[in-house]
């Protein structure tokens, strides 16, 4: 575990043997006697990751590498780096999918033990394949994560919880308190009695539930970021209300929405003082065709205000483009060259059309775009 982090025991969110074993609200903090908060902090985000899915004949897992990240490991360093896990984590997948489809994923626990490796220390469980396992990946999915030094967010909650589904959990990484309101706006099952809550709203619900959450999340965070899981699949644009809802999230508080679910990269805007990424695509998945196999990794560096009052800024984002390889195995690895210009003209492209209207440029291997901290410089290179 880094030094600059410690989980507690109550964000295990374990309960006794045989019940449910879910999240309770993320615990990392700083460890003891770390000094006061830092005068910048830097994030990471990727997109949906999967190690595993049903075909005929049962479960085959992506044929990757032991580290599928290592390619990339240089741009995911950073304070934390947070990612989209679209799996279930169980100990012994089932001989058949338990729901008679191909489009159900699975992960295992070695598997998983390649995300902390990486970096990715914080997932999100808001998203439509929360259920695919039943029961038992509701069950055993928070665990796994906690016994590899993952942080979940948005996993399912206690039907006798008294705190609404979608609300935001707390992450401290030096000295900064962020809140992460994990939600999905999909499903692929409904919401069964008595069966643990997915953090699900959809529509004027959704837009209403993220808005409460922000707002109560607010007065006791240095920074509030949502994470959504929503849109249409393999659409190059996002809806209308999504735009609205997004950027009336950033209005009333949230420092950024990253989204998921399209499994293609979208537009990245730069909105007020805020940035909504509407999908960042896949980051690993077994689906490699174009322009399904687009990707990167969104940089984000907040600069506390000067004094410690007023809300932090966000200095120039930047977006390392990546590529989903297809041969010999399955894994990202920065973009260069001819596919480095790919994934630049498709972000490019998007961003600067209605609605985003955001311009990225290139910057070597990278695309930063402009406004933030005044003369603020922009992030350093990934170390």
């Amino acid at each position: 575990m880094p030094r600059w982090c410690s989980r507690t025991r109550a964000g295990l969110g374990l309960i006794a043997a045989g019940a449910l074993v879910l999240a309770a609200p993320a615990a990392w903090a700083d460890a003891a006697g770390a000094p006061g908060p830092a005068p910048s902090l830097e994030l990471t985000f990727v997109g949906d990751i999967i190690f595993g899915r049903f075909i005929e004949g049962g479960f085959a897992p992506i044929d990757t590498t032991p580290d599928p990240f290592a390619s990339v490991r240089p741009l995911l360093a950073s304070d934390l780096t947070i990612a989209n896990l679209e799996t279930p984590v169980v100990a012994a997948p089932p001989a058949e999918s338990p729901w008679d489809s191909r489009m159900r994923f699975v992960a295992t626990p070695a598997q998983i033990a390649t995300l902390p490796a990486a970096g990715i220390r914080v997932v999100s469980l808001a998203n439509n394949h929360w259920y695919d396992m039943r029961a038992a990946g509701v069950r055993e999915t928070p665990g796994h994560l906690a016994a590899a030094g993952v942080t979940a967010v948005g996993a399912a909650r206690l039907v006798d919880d008294p705190a609404p589904p979608v609300r935001a959990e707390t992450v401290t990484v030096r000295g900064w308190r962020i809140g992460l309101v994990a939600v999905a706006a999909v499903r692929n099952t409904h919401q069964r009695t008595g069966e643990p809550v997915l953090p699900y709203a959809h529509g004027t619900a959704l837009a209403t539930a993220v808005e409460a959450a922000i707002g109560a999340a607010r007065p006791g965070h240095d920074l509030v970021l949502v994470l959504v899981h929503w849109g249409t699949e393999y659409a190059d644009q996002p809806h209308a209300w999504q735009t609205r809802a997004a950027r009336r999230w950033i209005d009333v508080g949230a420092a950024a929405v990253i989204g998921h679910h399209p499994h293609v990269l979208q537009a990245i805007e730069r909105y007020q003082g805020g940035l909504i990424a509407y999908s960042l695509g896949n980051f690993l998945f077994d689906n490699t065709t174009e322009p399904v196999r687009h990707t990167g990794v969104l940089r984000l560096r907040f600069v506390r205000a000067a004094g410690g009052s007023g809300a932090p800024c966000l200095a120039d984002p930047v977006f390392h483009p990546a590529m989903l390889s297809k041969q010999p195995d399955h894994h990202p690895e920065p973009a260069t060259g001819a596919r480095l210009r790919l994934v630049e003209r498709r972000l490019r492209r998007l961003s600067a059309l209605r609605p985003a209207r955001t311009t990225w440029r290139l910057d070597g291997d990278r695309l930063v775009t402009a406004g933030g901290c005044g003369a603020a410089a922009p992030p350093p290179a990934p170390r």
